[in-house]
């Protein structure tokens, strides 16, 4: 029987000097994020797991997870995890994206033929104008994590990496460059 190295030993070590792994760097990413989402997708994932999950990683490296997981993969794993929701036949993608970070943030799921009044901000689904009474469609899909205020920087149009100039430096002249080349072509022609 063959000798294996303890996973989690090397890629603790692996973080603790990142320095001694530079070709892989880019890789680290897309392999960890692999294998969160591998346990996300593992059938014996409870609610209780996908809490522990969230509070080990924190709020936002989850948001990002589960955002880049596709639709059918969030709408598979709140399926599995709250089956009895009424709103989940209908339900939207984001809707879905939505449940999942409620889930996982510590709401608890629908127990078989529970119903509860939902919050103005959990409904996700309003009356469309020119419909029948009784259809229902979305009004507004939830703000995705990379869409979020974190993730929204501007940039303001000034250089901060400038070269600082010296306090005897001079300013370089307009057209400096074009001058010094006008020259060069008469001195060759």
């Amino acid at each position: 029987m063959a000798l294996d190295v303890d996973g989690y030993a090397v890629l603790q070590a692996m973080a603790s000097a990142p320095e001694a792994f530079p070709d892989i760097r880019t890789e680290i990413p897309r392999a960890a994020r692999g294998l969160v989402v591998k346990q996300l997708k593992a059938r014996n994932l409870r609610v209780a797991s996908l809490r522990m999950i969230r509070e080990v990683l924190g709020s936002e490296t989850f948001a990002l997870i589960a955002d880049g997981m596709s639709e059918a993969e969030v709408k598979a794993l709140v399926t599995r995890l709250d089956p009895h929701h009424p709103s989940l036949k209908t339900a939207t993608p984001g809707w879905h994206r939505h449940r999942l970070a409620a889930l996982a943030a510590g709401e608890a799921p629908f127990r078989k033929g529970e119903t509860r009044a939902e919050t103005a901000s959990a409904k996700v689904l309003a009356k469309a104008p020119g419909k029948a009474p009784g259809k229902a469609s979305v009004q507004a899909q939830p703000e995705r994590a990379l869409g979020s205020r974190p993730f929204a920087a501007v940039w303001d149009g000034k250089d901060y990496d400038a070269p600082a100039a010296g306090p005897d430096a001079k300013p370089a002249a307009k057209g400096g460059r074009e001058k010094k080349d006008k020259k060069s072509k008469k001195k060759k022609g």
